[in-house]
Order: C-alpha cells, then structure tokens, then sequence
C-alpha cells in the first residue's frame, strides 16, 4: 500500500517469477513428455522403452502441474490419466521382458493367424456393405428409374 495524500492506495503486487515457473514447467512437459519420451518409446531395446515411460511420466507430471495451476480441471484429469499409464506401462515392462512376448507371437500357429485374419476381412467386408447401404450414391430421382 502506498501513501497517496490523505488516502491509501492498494498497489498491485506482479508476481513474474510465477509466469516464468509455469513457462518453465510447460517447457519441461514438452521435453520430457514428448521430445525425450517419443523416441525412446519407440525404441526395441527394454532399456531404452523403460527409460521412455519415466520421462513420459515425468512430462505428464509436469503438465499435470500447470493445468491444475490454471484452472482446467478436465486436461488435468487426462495428464493425471497418463501418469498413471505410464507408469502401469514401466511395470508392465519391467515384469514381462519384451522377449517373451516375442516367443509367445513365434508359438502362434500359421492356421490361427489365417483365421484372424478371415474374420477381421469378413468385418470389413460388411462394414463396407453397411456404409453402402446407408450412403446411397445414387443421386438420380425415383421417378427417372
């Protein structure tokens, strides 16, 4: 409060370090959420997808601060969402190494898999059917059959 003749006068306190902090926590989010996270997840090496999930956790970490910080409560739910997912993924990862999973797809028998594959083609056959049957590209009018 300042002094001003007889009155007093409410000054507004700025605060900038707190813009720098989120700005600084943004900036965190993006590097570790997505720049150091994308590639190492990306990545067949267990070390290396483990090393992943961390710096995804620690990103959404830090946009799990500065949504709450502003207010948005809903994009806050979601960055609390992937902290929790990834980490779930650390563990997963860490319990079942990678190579079982490919001793797990190497058991698979050819008849299995060509049978997949027949039900995911006879969906997507009728899929195609509905669509057609639903959009009718027949523009002409009924009475010029």
């Amino acid at each position: 409060m300042a002094h001003v003749g007889l009155r007093w006068k409410v000054t507004l306190m700025i605060w900038s370090f707190f813009s720098d902090i989120v700005v600084v926590i943004q900036v965190g989010s993006v590097i570790f959420g997505t720049v150091l996270a994308a590639p190492l997840l990306s990545s067949l090496c267990e070390k290396r997808r483990r090393k992943g999930f961390a710096c995804m956790a620690v990103g959404s970490l830090f946009a799990l601060i500065a949504t709450s910080s502003s207010g948005l409560w809903v994009l806050a739910a979601a960055n609390a969402f992937w902290v929790a997912s990834s980490l779930r993924g650390f563990w997963l990862l860490s319990e079942q190494p990678l190579s079982a999973m490919t001793e797990t797809l190497q058991v698979a028998t050819p008849e299995a898999i060509q049978n997949a594959l027949d039900n995911v083609s006879e969906a997507m056959v009728e899929t195609g059917q509905a669509v057609l049957d639903t959009v009718n590209l027949d523009t002409r009018p009924p009475d010029a059959i």
